[in-house]
């Protein structure tokens, strides 16, 4: 190569250094928006959907969170099957908000967790 062949490349790391730079201003004044919108309370939770039927959130809960290890017919996956009726309500909660062996614990609580058990529950009967 005949020339000067590190003039492109120090050009390119020039406008690559001046684009992270950029693009971080733009992300901290995105930032102190949304922190400015929480704090005037006008985010809404998206996604969150108003349920009659504690059954029905329960299922949205459990294809949300649990779907993906325990399969959408509760066969089970790479977490145990929970299609076998062997578990009363309290071992379903228990389980949930403890997170035994490698299930991550508190994926839901409280309403939510006695909504999917209810589910759970339903599905098995």
């Amino acid at each position: 190569m005949k020339g000067k062949p590190l003039f492109p490349f120090a050009v390119t790391a020039a406008l690559g250094i001046l684009v992270m730079i950029v693009l971080s201003f733009i992300g901290n004044f995105q930032q102190a928006e949304i922190a400015q919108e929480a704090e005037n309370g006008e985010e809404e939770d998206a996604g969150e959907e108003e349920f009659d039927d504690p059954i029905e959130w329960g299922e949205a809960l459990y294809e949300q969170n649990c779907l993906s290890c325990h399969g959408g017919d509760l066969e089970g996956g790479s977490g145990p099957a929970l299609d076998d009726g062997s578990y009363s309500e309290e071992d379903i909660i228990a389980a949930i908000e403890e997170g035994p062996g490698s299930m991550p614990s508190g994926l839901v609580s409280g309403e939510e967790s006695e909504a999917v058990a209810e589910y759970i529950l339903s599905v098995n009967e």
